[in-house]
């Protein structure tokens, strides 16, 4: 029993209250501006660039349901999506009795692309000129700044980082 009793006792001297965790230094302190010093807007996008002409024309105007949304190329769904199934690659509907343009976009040469191509002219034998349907987009106000816009973006190389 006298070694059950000391079993015991050195069992409780053993126990001791753990200490508390150190204060955290950081709670509720607001996340570090990792953007732009204080200023909470994103920078402007530059209306020179793909990444302009995808939020401003190629998204609300041609990702629409039944169009470019993902369902057959090319895809506006999102900016690389537009990107990659535009710029080099081939046409799948050309019109032989015009300019043949053979790729989408051809960087240095509006002429020679379908998208410019598609957005200025009739072509036999598809649904017509591009676009079909642009209920949700302001392309009808801002045609003629937005085809501008696409035809200088193609001449100046068809770029896909801003300028």
């Amino acid at each position: 029993m006298s070694i059950l009793v000391a079993v015991l006792l050195l069992a409780l001297a053993a126990c001791e209250k753990e200490a508390p965790p150190p204060d955290n230094p950081f709670t509720n302190q607001p996340p570090p501006d990792t953007l732009n010093n204080g200023n909470t807007q994103l920078p402007e996008i530059p209306d020179s660039s793909f990444a302009w002409l995808h939020e401003r024309v190629f998204l609300p105007t041609c990702a629409n349901s039944g169009c470019h949304d993902g369902t057959f190329e090319p895809d506006f769904r999102t900016i690389n999506s537009a990107f990659h199934t535009l710029v080099n690659h081939p046409a799948l509907k050309t019109d032989s009795t015009a300019t043949p343009a053979i790729l989408r976009v051809m960087p240095y040469q509006p002429a020679n692309s379908i998208l410019y191509y598609r957005l200025t002219n009739f072509m036999p034998n598809t649904s017509g000129v591009m676009p079909l349907n642009a209920n949700d987009s302001d392309w009808e106000q801002n045609k003629e700044l937005y085809l501008q816009k696409i035809y200088q973006w193609i001449l100046n190389g068809a770029p896909n980082a801003t300028p």
